[in-house]
């Protein structure tokens, strides 16, 4: 085969197939006699082997992306990192993010799941998770991983949801009684995403909060009072005023609405709710920024 043969036909399929660079492919192609599917097995194994020598570095920038149903009760959030920023706007990488968005929301079981177990899943035919994204490894010439995934699924509700506009921070809101065809309610799915995504809340309600944390809280208020040579008769009244100020900090239903600080969160549910002609309780919610996770 002629290398005008191979640099017309085959290289491109190749770089398309694969996003290997044009000298990668038509080395693969040399190396294999012109067959297509031996230069593909070659590119295949230069990725595992770039993966081995990248194994070490740091893997912190990358994107989150989140993929929902279209009837609203199930949402998917993915994280996939890369090493530097710039990859992570690359076409290929944000294409295998996607691809791997639409894998986990549908996957019934996904609940409980580490990430070796995505790696297992077939996302196409005859390719694994972990394969292509050994791949793409070999492609781009960077370090990548998969960092945090889940997939919310509400039988009786809806899932809210939000991505920053720089795609590193990413945020789902479970909803239990609602539909995202009632007034108001995906509003509300995705003002409730920002205000964990602005607020960064630990828990939803206070019953979530141990007895235990909570009178620990209140020791150390009362003692930080008492240091503060407040007089003995204030000191419990101060502590519990810091103690439900800390509540309005970590507690999303206790939190003033980033939009209109005159408004808490509890009541923009309970309007949204009376809008709507249903009971709506948040159920849950998961926040995933790019190189960390928090609460689920």
């Amino acid at each position: 085969m002629s290398d005008f043969e191979i640099n017309a036909a085959l290289v491109a399929e190749l770089r398309r197939e694969t996003g290997a660079g044009m000298m990668d492919c038509k080395k693969a192609l040399a190396e294999s006699g012109g067959d297509k599917n031996k230069a593909l097995e070659y590119l295949r194994k230069k990725g595992k082997a770039a993966a081995e020598k990248r194994a070490g570095r740091s893997a912190e920038q990358g994107l989150v992306v989140i993929h929902t149903s279209s009837d609203g009760k199930t949402a998917a959030l993915v994280e996939v990192n890369s090493e530097t920023d710039f990859v992570a706007k690359n076409e290929s990488f944000r294409k295998y993010a996607n691809s791997l968005a639409d894998l986990v929301l549908g996957w019934k079981d996904a609940s409980g799941k580490t990430v070796d177990d995505l790696l297992q899943m077939e996302m196409s035919p005859g390719s694994k998770v972990g394969d292509l994204l050994t791949d793409l490894i070999g492609a781009i010439g960077e370090k990548l991983a998969i960092g945090n995934f889940v997939r919310v699924h509400v039988e009786n509700g809806y899932v809210g949801s939000y991505v920053h506009s720089d795609s590193k921070l990413g945020v789902l809101v479970a909803l239990e009684g609602p539909s995202g065809s009632q007034p108001d309610v995906p509003t509300l799915g995705r003002d409730l995403s920002m205000q964990v995504a602005a607020a960064s809340p630990l828990f939803v309600n206070r019953d979530e909060i141990s007895a235990d944390k909570i009178e620990y809280e209140r020791g150390v208020e009362m003692e930080r009072a008492r240091a503060e040579g407040k007089p003995e008769p204030a000191v419990a009244k101060i502590a519990e005023g810091r103690v439900n100020k800390w509540f309005s900090e970590v507690v999303l239903l206790d939190q003033p609405f980033v939009k209109d600080p005159k408004v808490f969160i509890r009541d923009l549910v309970s309007e949204t709710a009376k809008k709507a002609g249903c009971e709506i309780k948040v159920k849950s919610f998961v926040r995933i920024r790019v190189g960390e996770q928090s609460k689920d």
